[in-house]
């Protein structure tokens, strides 16, 4: 796989905060549509290509090669999802590894059945395969995938999984394992060190490091090698003349810096990968000012553990993604209801709000200079809203709403009349529920609080109808986990006999986590910014992970 066409195979969430928060580990379904038919998934090939040692090359071929494929749910968790492999198109060529919770279905071992059980956003399925004794070098075959779950169907739109198999020689670059996460703060430097190692089973006679972040002013790289160009077609790409034979493993000399700067913006990630040179990801990699100082070396590192002619024979292994967490003062947390109960017709009061989870006082937003913070709140339909709050409007795609709305919905990044984006830009469903803005116009100190009291009636017997809050405040919040909070609504019709009562029951604490869960700070980061207009997660092509988590705002390289 090629580094353009990796750069080219990303699929951006939407960041709907209103109607859907996804994220690479986890999901946040906080308003279910309510259709009738069940919303297709889709699932993407992580190897399309796979390039197997013959069993002739000893040690290296043993290892299997990791292929498999990325389910992602698009609108609820699946259930029951289930994955056969089919090698009968790769007899005599390829044999399978057994993964947990698989099993052959035929005596050859060409064809097995996996239960994967739950996929609650996205999950990645691996098999191993490496070639077949007496397997001949240019043999080819064919495996293919097949996933099914219980409460959806496959986009029938889907693109073939399948991965194509040959057996070859050649050396093999693989990049070690990276930390998934990296907390950085704004003026200090952290770093990471790449380790290539050749899986292979011949010499990479000189190596190419590529590193790469979406916003290289933000995120600047530190060095000015001489055998490295900068600005090019990635933010660094270093030559290296060392010779990597098979089984060695080899790491800069000087660890990779990056160092955010006072224009940083949250959800970046540091891209890292290798090639031979003069490999095909090397010959997209042209442009950029070469450094002026001393060249960077390499050194010889301990080979890692990994399971998996001068071009590379696999480049499904030799990209890497650490998420870059921006580590910053500002911070708000939403307070919110877990459930609110009561009985059609008559009130209940419902209290929502914002609080100041950061060390620094709250400042004006940017596009809303009278505005420090504030509060969307996603009324389920069915709820109708008897008083609102002051400082707080109904919000509405029509012209006429208040300076400070359209200034908190612009810094929100939901467009100029959206009240919540979708992939349309479009406002949501009707059945969405109805969106309302609150803003908080003075300084919240840290651990300060604004609370506004909704005087909420039920109009139609509900079960636990879902609503969501979202605490809107700076760019930079530190922890964008504990800016949503999804609550319910239930209603039970009034009777002759029963005194009406409404009642709500407030989450323990601000700063608790989601009660649906949020977005876990792991694997995959919290790769979804509350109200952001940037993307959220990404899926590369052949490596099954973050490639980066927004768009470019800025020039630069692309």
């Amino acid at each position: 796989m090629a580094f353009a066409s990796a750069r080219g195979a990303v699929r951006f969430g939407a960041v709907a905060a209103a109607v859907l928060i996804s994220g690479l580990t986890g999901t946040l379904t906080a308003l279910p549509a309510q259709a009738a038919a069940p919303v297709p998934f889709e699932a993407l090939a992580t190897s399309p290509e796979a390039t197997l040692l013959p069993q002739s090359s000893g040690t290296p071929a043993q290892r299997y090669h990791e292929v498999g494929l990325v389910v992602m749910a698009t609108d609820k968790a699946l259930a029951g999802v289930t994955v056969t492999v089919d090698a009968s198109g790769a007899a005599g060529v390829v044999e399978l590894s057994l993964p947990k919770g698989c099993a052959y279905t035929d005596a050859a071992k060409l064809h097995e059945r996996c239960a994967v059980g739950e996929v609650d956003g996205m999950d990645q399925f691996s098999v191993g395969l490496r070639s077949v004794s007496g397997a001949a070098l240019g043999a080819k075959g064919t495996v293919r995938f097949g996933v099914t779950a219980t409460n959806a169907p496959l986009d029938p739109k889907n693109p073939p999984l399948t991965t194509a198999v040959t057996v070859g020689s050649g050396p093999d670059l693989a990049i070690a394992p990276l930390p998934a996460v990296l907390d950085v703060k704004t003026g200090q430097a952290s770093t990471v060190n790449p380790t290539v190692q050749n899986l292979g089973d011949q010499d990479a006679k000189g190596v190419v490091l590529v590193l790469d972040v979406a916003d290289p002013t933000g995120y600047p790289i530190a060095g000015d090698y001489s055998n490295c160009l900068y600005g090019g077609a990635a933010a660094v790409v270093c030559h290296f003349d060392t010779v990597v034979k098979p089984g060695e493993a080899y790491q800069p000399s000087t660890p990779v810096t990056v160092t955010p700067g006072s224009q940083a913006q949250p959800g970046d990630a540091l891209l890292s990968g290798w090639d031979v040179k003069g490999g095909l990801l090397d010959g997209q990699l042209g442009g950029g000012r070469p450094g002026k100082g001393a060249p960077l070396t390499l050194v010889p590192a301990k080979p890692a553990p990994l399971a998996r002619t001068q071009v590379d024979i696999n480049y499904d292994n030799n990209l890497g993604v650490t998420q870059l967490h921006l580590v910053t003062q500002d911070d708000l947390a939403v307070v919110a209801p877990h459930r609110i109960t009561g009985t059609v017709g008559h009130t209940v009061a419902a209290t929502f709000g914002v609080r100041n989870a950061g060390s620094v006082p709250t400042r004006p937003l940017v596009g809303a200079p009278n505005i420090t913070a504030g509060l969307l709140v996603i009324m389920p339909k069915g709820v109708s809203v008897v008083s609102l709050p002051k400082n707080c409007e109904l919000v509405t795609d029509t012209p006429g709403s208040s300076a400070d709305l359209r200034g908190l919905v612009a810094h929100g990044g939901l467009g100029a009349h959206a009240p919540v984006p979708s992939e349309a830009g479009d406002l949501p469903p009707a059945d969405a529920g109805t969106p309302y803005a609150c803003m908080v116009r003075q300084t919240l100190q840290p651990g300060g609080q604004a609370d506004f009291t909704f005087s909420l009636k039920p109009v139609k017997a509900l079960r636990q109808a879902p609503g969501l809050a979202v605490a809107v405040g700076q760019d930079d919040d530190n922890t964008p986990d504990n800016n949503i909070a999804a609550f319910t609504v239930t209603a039970t019709k009034a009777t002759a006999s029963a005194t009406p009562t409404a009642t709500h029951t407030p989450a323990p604490s601000a700063s608790a986590s989601s009660p649906t869960g949020g977005l876990a700070h792991t694997g995959g980061g919290s790769s979804a910014l509350p109200l952001a207009a940037a993307g959220a997660g990404a899926i590369v092509l052949g490596a099954g992970a973050v490639l980066l988590t927004r768009r470019r705002r800025k020039g630069g390289h692309a």
